[in-house]
């Protein structure tokens, strides 16, 4: 691996990590967490009937759906800066791609992203 992929790596880690900090991804989780306990207490529920039931637990899975597609958006966006990396790396996309799936390099990427988080997050805080 040529140290513009290290270089590009560490690039896209930070870019990757930033927009993982800001996007609303936690909140979106929370939300269909919330939506999915409503849905299971109503099911367990003796004191719905089963009339209500029927009526209500279409719209749960509706916002259980809408939250879930949601969240896998803001999932491909946080990803999106790594994928676009191989656009300007040697070798092109192809090569970026393979060489994202070696140990090595995912190591590296997780890495980073979580010192840049934890170095971040300290900073904030102070």
């Amino acid at each position: 691996m040529e140290a513009v992929h290290y270089l590009l790596l560490l690039a896209a880690a930070g870019v990757a990590s930033e927009l993982l900090l800001r996007l609303p991804l936690m909140e979106q989780a929370k939300q269909l967490l919330t939506v999915t306990r409503k849905s299971a207490s109503t099911i367990r529920s003796n004191r719905i009937s089963d009339h209500w039931k029927e009526t209500v637990l279409p719209a749960y899975s509706i916002r259980m759906a809408g939250r879930s597609i949601l969240f896998f958006i803001l999932l491909c966006v946080v990803a999106l800066p790594v994928a676009l990396m191989g656009l300007v790396a040697p070798g092109g996309f192809g090569r970026w791609l393979d060489m994202l799936m070696q140990p090595l390099p995912m190591l590296l990427l997780c890495g980073a992203s979580l010192a840049y988080i934890l170095a971040r997050v300290k900073l904030i805080r102070g």
